[in-house]
């Protein structure tokens, strides 16, 4: 990237912080093996929400997309992970001091997302491809949720997608009201524009502490509380490639969700992560650096 690239970005991302602290959103305040049947069937319909029963049964890999593979590395760096676990349809970077994932990162596809045949919620349950986790009885009485880094009903197209999303490393203390209000608010919307763009890139994170000592656990022996959350969207393959970010701090919020927009920059220097490694300074400059909802709440 040239030196004016950079001056450019950097300006943009200073300014992009300064509405952000304006706006109240400092967050800061100041593999898993497939053991499972490979080709399993589901009843898919046109849209989650219609009442027809004219469905029909199809097999998941028949599912026609128009999509050609994906071609983003969309994979960000390490800096507090220790450990990067592939699972069938998510990867994450786990932290075993924190016992909190630093991230998770996926490819949601919107025709998946109509597979209308849903599977059924299961228990929280141990993740055997990491050191250190917490236990679901480390949540009893804390005073928090075990909140989905990676939706369950982002993964409930099959059996080992639902199956994977349910380990304890794919959830992170959260405030309750957080998890059940606008962080729900915010994973039904990026469903719906998966279904429009068809192939989303999501990268979701806690906000953690640089040090275990400088951080607060819901238990003796159970994880770490972030002081938020942060969730990345890009749309690569569309005919217009884009990018939003979102950071919360990790409270009640009865704000409308747009007063949380900010730049995937932002959230790199917040987390010391570098989010698309591999993009071109074009393409760098036309995802990370913007920050605008209405390019996402079209019909």
């Amino acid at each position: 990237m040239s030196g004016v690239s950079k001056i450019v970005l950097l300006v943009v991302a200073s300014l992009s912080g300064v509405l952000v602290l304006i706006m109240g959103n400092n967050p800061f305040g100041g593999g898993g093996e497939n053991t499972k049947d490979e080709n399993p069937t589901y009843t898919v319909s046109e849209d989650d929400d219609d009442n027809n029963n004219n469905n029909k049964v199809v097999d998941v890999r028949d599912i026609d997309d128009d999509l050609p593979l994906g071609t983003l590395n969309y994979l960000p760096t390490q800096a507090l992970g220790d450990q990067l676990v592939r699972y069938s349809y998510y990867t994450i970077s786990y932290s075993n001091q924190h016992q909190n994932a630093e991230w998770v990162a996926y490819e949601l596809l919107g025709a998946r997302l109509n597979l209308s045949n849903r599977e059924e919620r299961q228990n929280f349950k141990s993740d055997p491809n990491v050191r250190s986790e917490a236990s679901s009885s480390d949540y009893r009485n804390s005073g928090y949720d075990r909140g989905h880094l990676v939706p369950a009903h982002d993964m409930d197209f099959n059996e080992q997608a639902m199956s994977e999303s349910f380990y304890m490393t794919n959830v992170s203390p959260q405030v309750p009201d957080f998890n059940r209000g606008i962080w729900k608010s915010l994973e039904g919307n990026i469903r719906k524009w998966a279904k429009r763009e068809k192939r989303l890139y999501v990268i979701t994170g806690p906000l953690l502490k640089k040090t275990v000592e400088e951080a607060d656990r819901i238990s003796p022996t159970g994880p770490t509380i972030p002081r938020g959350f942060f969730k990345i969207v890009v749309d690569y393959e569309g005919g217009e490639k884009k990018g939003i970010a979102f950071m919360f701090k990790n409270k009640n919020i009865d704000q409308p969700l747009e007063r949380f927009v900010t730049t995937i920059d932002l959230v790199e220097r917040y987390t010391n992560l570098d989010f698309f490694p591999d993009l071109t300074a074009a393409d760098e400059a036309a995802i990370e650096s913007v920050s605008d909802i209405s390019l996402w709440a079209r019909d």
